[in-house]
């Protein structure tokens, strides 16, 4: 919050000159200010439970006023944002909007010691540490899958054992994570892209065009060790291998199909049961999948208006 004071300045003449001018709060103490705000959410919440103030959160709490009080607090908090004054950006929280500002205006990578990995900050390099050279996993209780973050476990339980959907409120397409939900806006709604800086090749998304990179510009390949199958991304060995080697297969609930991927079971049942199709905008065309489409765009170059 900004401060007004009362500067005086000895001028040329010998006399001096009196003004009010305000004082911005440092940079270094804005972290003082969220703690603030949150002393402040608490006094509220304990106003409301005991129609007293206190400064400072008691040590024993029933259950009763710890739920209220963290509820009421989540929901005084949850508006709060804090923009980047170099782009478009807006922070949940302060700690949030300068790890942003060292990643993407500053440039600061925390390096791996053990290979050539560099994070963009402290604790993304901490978990690449921990699953990429020490091995530790996360598996989950209800079947046999294993996470290499306690996150990607999460996601992996909202999206196999509970069915959690994210919906997009532009389409009708839904995402089985947040971060799923979030590229698609980006690329398909918000037009966002990321170009190579060695080639005319632009990504809908950072994760794609870093396997661009490894595989077009870097020649790195993941060799199936049953076959002479090489895969530009890790996923695409893994479900090599599941499709062709362990024969695992993906049942339709609705007819005797069985598909090598989830990805071909969702096409065949949109395609098949759904009736849902990709029409041309150019001639009369109808592709079962989006990716049939734009290879027949690209072959039948049809004529402009």
């Amino acid at each position: 919050m900004a401060e007004i004071v009362l500067v005086k300045e000895e001028c040329d003449t010998g006399d001096v000159k009196e003004e009010y001018v305000k004082k911005e709060e440092p940079l270094e103490n804005i972290e003082e200010t969220e703690e603030d705000m949150k002393e402040e959410v608490y006094n509220s919440v304990k106003e409301e439970i005991h129609g007293t103030v206190s400064t400072h959160q008691p040590e024993h709490q029933s259950k009763g006023e710890k739920r209220k009080w963290d509820s009421l607090k989540m929901k005084k908090m949850k508006g709060s944002r804090y923009p980047c004054d170099e782009c478009k950006h807006t922070a949940t929280s302060v700690s949030n909007l300068r790890l942003h500002k060292e990643s993407k205006h500053q440039g600061i990578r925390y390096p791996c010691d053990k290979c050539e990995y560099a994070a963009t900050t402290s604790g993304s390099l901490r978990i690449h540490t921990k699953s990429k050279h020490e091995g530790i996993r996360y598996p989950c209780d209800e079947c046999s899958y294993a996470a290499t973050t306690a996150s990607n476990l999460r996601i992996h339980r909202e999206r196999k054992h509970e069915g959690i959907r994210h919906f997009c409120d532009k389409c009708n397409y839904t995402a089985s994570s947040a971060s799923t939900l979030r590229v698609h806006k980006e690329s398909n709604h918000e037009g966002v892209r990321y170009s190579c800086v060695e080639c005319e090749y632009s990504a809908t998304s950072a994760s794609n065009l870093r396997i661009h990179k490894m595989s077009d510009h870097e020649g790195i390949r993941y060799l199936c060790d049953k076959c002479d199958y090489s895969a530009k991304r890790v996923i695409s060995l893994r479900l090599h291998q599941e499709s062709k080697h362990e024969g695992k297969r993906y049942h339709c609930d609705e007819c005797a199909f069985a598909a090598t991927t989830i990805g071909s079971l969702r096409i065949h049942k949109e395609s098949i049961h759904e009736g849902i199709l990709y029409p041309c905008d150019e001639c009369g065309y109808s592709a079962k999948r989006a990716g049939d489409l734009r290879i027949h765009k690209k072959k039948a170059r049809h004529r402009k208006n």
